[in-house]
């Protein structure tokens, strides 16, 4: 395991809990995520963790054909993920939060258009086992 700074601890040791924790600016009211040490609209360092919920919603999905060899694509899971099962990128938000890009599950070609036209979507939040022994967060399509 990698030893991490305090406050990526914290985001990492709730992720293994299966929590994803936000922090909320005591300022201005802006939601920080993923976690930074100071806030990204007021720059306060006045934070507190929260649970961001188990949902997102989905606001866009990047799908690539194989064929075109584009930067991303469905059928080859990133390197450092442990679980090979094939994923998009997408842009979402938390209810409370801001914008996100994340590994999407549950698109292919035999649904991307229909999922598509649906924007935006509620996904609900995949744990993403990773080479060196932590998590990531990604989303997967609810059916």
């Amino acid at each position: 395991m990698f030893k991490l700074r305090p406050i990526l601890k914290t985001y990492y040791d709730a992720l293994e809990d299966g929590k994803v924790l936000g922090m909320k600016c005591q300022e201005c009211g802006d939601v920080v995520w993923r976690p930074l040490p100071t806030c990204q609209k007021c720059g306060s360092t006045d934070l507190e963790w929260f649970d961001m919920g188990d949902e997102a919603v989905i606001d866009e999905i990047i799908f690539e054909n194989t064929n075109l060899k584009g930067d991303y694509t469905f059928t080859k899971a990133n390197q450092n993920f442990v679980n090979k099962e094939p994923y998009c990128i997408s842009i979402g938000h938390f209810e409370d939060g801001n914008q996100f890009h994340a590994a999407l599950y549950g698109v292919n070609e035999d649904n991307v258009a229909e999922l598509i036209s649906s924007l935006p979507l509620t996904a609900k939040v995949e744990f993403i086992q990773m080479d060196g022994g932590f998590k990531s967060v990604g989303f997967r399509i609810k059916n």
